[in-house]
């Protein structure tokens, strides 16, 4: 037995040592970085994607550019195939490529606004079927073709794709993932939210395409089609609702005073507190923040405690318009919760939220939102009174 027995170990440990028998080159791979998704011809999907060109990673400072006549070489490419849906497309789009399509560092996923007003289920249950895109990757909405966005050449990152990974990774806007994305469309609201990208004018002396796409504004979802937009003001006030504010710059007046006041970072902490008065539905938000003040553009001095304090209620008067003014587009304008109402009012009021869900909709404007807002000044800054100024001319108290 002990002679059988030491050959088959050996046999088994020699099968399990040739691991490498079916693996993949990265030479035979084509690296997406990104896709986009437009309307097609005869209702079909378009599908465009962002490939890494593997020979020019390292020619930041090569000349040609593929036939351009100056610049850096061009580190991406895009190929584009349209089908009856997602899976259709891009299985047309491999025939038309001589390496297997890698998914694994796809991070940007781009809706074109025509799809997404004609609506997003199909297409969203591709990625998160299929097993290669990955959860973390960003969400967007396009003004225009979705296409656009990756044919640009950025003048200092690699690709438009890392362009809006690292504006989303700023947290300038509303930041949403494929994961994020899901739990909003399947939450008790069935609504959601998507950063809107558009194209930024290229400088006079650019070449063509040497732009970048930026995030301005948010497309807002009922259920999986887009119904409207609100402004970049509005997003601010959006976030601040839902507890997504960091180190932000918020500017604002104090009173008659001329002149500004900025201050960065500004950090909040907020709670929603769901409540019941008979069949009036009411909602407390809860606003604690602060900031360092980094411009003076008023003849106050900082220092002086009472006009410290009349700085400070300028600000929170100013962050609970912000509040007021998301808080009216959303039950006014387009009668979404785009805030998670739902989802408190489910929580602490199971009973009665049943008997409402099903109309969540007609409900929502309807309910009675209170603002407490407590905003702090922590710091002046390097100087105390305001800069170039002479003594004589600031104000104190």
């Amino acid at each position: 037995m002990k002679r059988i027995g030491k050959p088959a170990v050996a046999v088994l440990l020699l099968i399990l040592l040739g691991g490498c028998w079916d693996r993949t080159e990265l030479n035979d791979l084509a690296v997406v970085t990104a896709l986009a998704l437009d309307m097609g011809e005869n209702n079909q999907i378009r599908t465009t994607i962002q490939v890494i060109i593997p020979q020019n990673q390292g020619a930041g400072g090569m000349m040609g550019g593929g036939g351009t006549g100056g610049g850096a070489a061009r580190r991406t490419t895009i190929r584009s195939e349209q089908g009856s849906n997602i899976a259709d497309a891009l299985s047309k789009l491999q025939r038309k490529m001589p390496r297997k399509l890698f998914w694994g560092q796809c991070k940007i996923f781009v809706f074109s606004e025509t799809l997404a007003k004609a609506g997003i289920r199909e297409q969203f249950d591709f990625l998160v079927r299929h097993p290669q895109p990955r959860e973390r990757a960003y969400m967007f909405v396009s003004k225009g073709l979705a296409a656009e966005a990756l044919e640009l050449f950025p003048p200092i990152e690699r690709s438009s794709a890392e362009v809006m990974r690292k504006l989303s990774d700023l947290q300038i806007g509303i930041r949403v993932t494929l994961e994020q994305l899901s739990q909003m469309l399947k939450g008790e609201a069935r609504s959601a939210m998507l950063p809107l990208i558009y194209i930024l004018p290229k400088a006079v002396s650019a070449e063509p395409y040497q732009t970048i796409p930026y995030i301005f504004g948010t497309a807002i979802f009922k259920k999986d089609k887009m119904v409207g937009e609100i402004s970049e003001k509005v997003t601010r006030g959006v976030m601040w609702i839902k507890n997504e504010i960091k180190e932000y710059t918020v500017t604002y007046k104090i009173g008659k005073e001329e002149g500004f006041v900025s201050l960065k970072p500004v950090k909040a902490r907020v709670r929603m507190i769901p409540e019941m008065d008979g069949n009036q539905w009411r909602m407390t938000i809860k606003v604690y923040t602060e900031g360092d003040l980094v411009q003076n553009g008023t003849v106050l001095d900082p220092m002086d405690p009472n006009l410290l304090k009349s700085m400070e209620e300028s600000f929170a008067n100013d962050v609970t318009e912000r509040i007021r003014l998301a808080l009216r587009e959303a039950q006014e304008r387009l009668k979404v919760d785009m805030f998670g109402f739902a989802t408190e009012y489910y929580r602490k009021y199971p009973k009665q939220w049943e008997a409402v869900k099903d109309h969540w909709d007609d409900t929502f404007p309807d309910v009675k939102v209170k603002v407490e807002v407590e905003a702090h000044i922590l710091r002046p800054g390097l100087i105390n009174t305001p800069g170039g100024m002479p003594e004589e001319e600031v104000t104190k108290q």
